[in-house]
């Protein structure tokens, strides 16, 4: 009998895994398809491998004015997309190693679950203590009226496989995948259009994040379409809601994921609404069996699953209730440049009734952002005397300029204590500082307010 069975080898299912081993218990891991699930497969590694390449021809093409002559600038999609197979296939070959290290036995067959202490395959059968339910998730699929070929909608795992690039494509969403996804195919030259449902561009986040994206989207060329849905397709011809007529290649579905509860691998006995119901120690309202990662819902992010998983198993393992925050989950959108936040936006605030102050400083009045040509963005902080409430940054190393901002919020640092910091000089990690003295008035680099 094993400890522990997890199902799915994703951030969630490894990562419980190795953090299991580590703790001295038994594991059995079930994977279907790669180890390493979306994230490493179809999802974070293949894009941001992508965006690697965008962000090198973009930089190529506009060298001359740091002095570097470069000329006829030109890409090979296909090589670019043998690449991002080349760096999954790479990694995942080092983590199945890692994995087998710990003494974690993989099995790479469809699992089932056939009671709280067995689970199947179709060659096995497998008696486990605890299963850890870590299956993630699969993009959205939406159906649209009128006539065209199967092949011309698209989901974020077709398009992985792409070896030929369109010349115009109509991307639904703006969350992270559209929006990822619209700067990939503008910097090759395709032509975008993005539609969005909603109000706002990237719905979920800072007003003033939203409307500093439209500007970089016109800067791009990128044409969108807010409160708008889909109404009718003839063809390439595409009808919006707006009743604006859109000519596209092909469409891209980019409105999120849902949760991968199939029944063959998550029993009816099983709660599920919409995603698996937990509670606040990840546990199902069967005793022994949890789910983690994008499958509850409660944050569809890599990083957060690996957090759950670690805590997940600190649970099994004390019965001591789990740390996780979903509030101090930072969250990225990838590109030139990133766009990063954490904590509350200041709507939220507004419509909870939570006092706060506000800090908004320009990436502009930096110098490394002038030294790298890198100016567009800007440091938003809303806190408290007490305690920072969320940050929102759009800057060139916006991922790493969070973190910084969850250490603060994880340990309940008061800005006040952030600005004893010493910063470096010159990084884009001043902007921070910065932002900080703003909440009391007193920033360097800008005028008073």
């Amino acid at each position: 009998m094993f400890d522990i069975g997890i199902i799915g080898s994703g951030p969630a299912g490894y990562a419980a895994a190795i953090r299991a081993s580590q703790r001295g218990l038994s594991v059995v891991l079930f994977e279907k398809e790669h180890i390493g699930g979306t994230c490493l497969n179809r999802g974070c590694i293949p894009t941001k491998t992508i965006l690697h390449s965008c962000k090198l021809f973009s930089e190529i093409k506009n060298a001359q004015k740091c002095g570097i002559a470069a000329e006829n600038i030109s890409f090979d999609f296909e090589k670019i997309q043998e690449r991002q197979k080349n760096v999954s296939e790479k990694i995942r070959k080092s983590l199945t190693m890692l994995i087998k290290g710990y003494g974690i036995t993989i099995v790479e067959e469809e699992a089932f679950i056939e009671s709280k202490n067995i689970i199947k395959t179709q060659t096995s059968s497998y008696e486990v203590k605890n299963i850890i339910i870590a299956t993630g998730s699969k993009p959205n699929i939406l159906n649209f009226p009128g006539e065209y070929a199967k092949d011309f909608i698209l989901t974020s795992d077709d398009v992985l496989n792409m070896t030929k690039l369109p010349q115009s494509i109509l991307i639904v969403g703006t969350g992270a995948i559209g929006i990822e996804w619209a700067r990939i195919f503008s910097c090759l030259g395709v032509k975008v259009t993005l539609v969005e449902m909603m109000e706002h561009i990237i719905p979920t986040a800072d007003y003033e994040v939203s409307e500093r994206v439209i500007r970089l989207l016109k800067k791009s060329r990128i044409d969108f379409y807010t409160s708008t849905t889909i109404k009718n397709i003839n063809n390439n011809e595409i009808t919006l809601s707006n009743d604006k007529v859109i000519k596209a290649d092909k469409i891209l579905l980019g409105a999120g994921r849902q949760p991968e509860t199939n029944c063959t691998k998550v029993p009816s006995y099983i709660k599920i609404n919409k995603y698996i119901d937990t509670d606040c120690n990840f546990k199902t309202n069967i005793e022994n069996i949890f789910a983690i990662g994008d499958v509850n819902g409660l944050s569809m992010l890599a990083h957060s699953a690996m957090k759950q998983a670690e805590e997940v198993i600190e649970y099994i393992i004390k019965g001591e209730c789990p740390k996780f925050n979903k509030n101090l989950v930072p969250s990225v959108i990838y590109g030139t440049p990133e766009i990063a936040s954490i904590g509350k936006t200041e709507q939220e605030l507004q419509k909870n009734n939570i006092e706060y102050k506000k800090s908004f400083f320009p990436i502009s009045a930096l110098g490394k952002a002038y030294a790298d040509d890198k100016i567009e963005g800007f440091v938003k902080i809303l806190a408290n005397d007490n305690e920072i409430l969320g940050a929102h940054i759009i800057s060139e190393e916006a991922s790493a300029m969070i973190e910084q901002i969850a250490i603060a919020m994880t340990n309940n640092i008061s800005p006040s204590k952030l600005q004893d910091v010493i910063f470096a000089h010159p990084t884009y990690s001043e902007g921070i500082f910065e932002s900080i003295l703003g909440l009391d008035n007193i920033a360097i680099h800008i005028p008073r307010q």
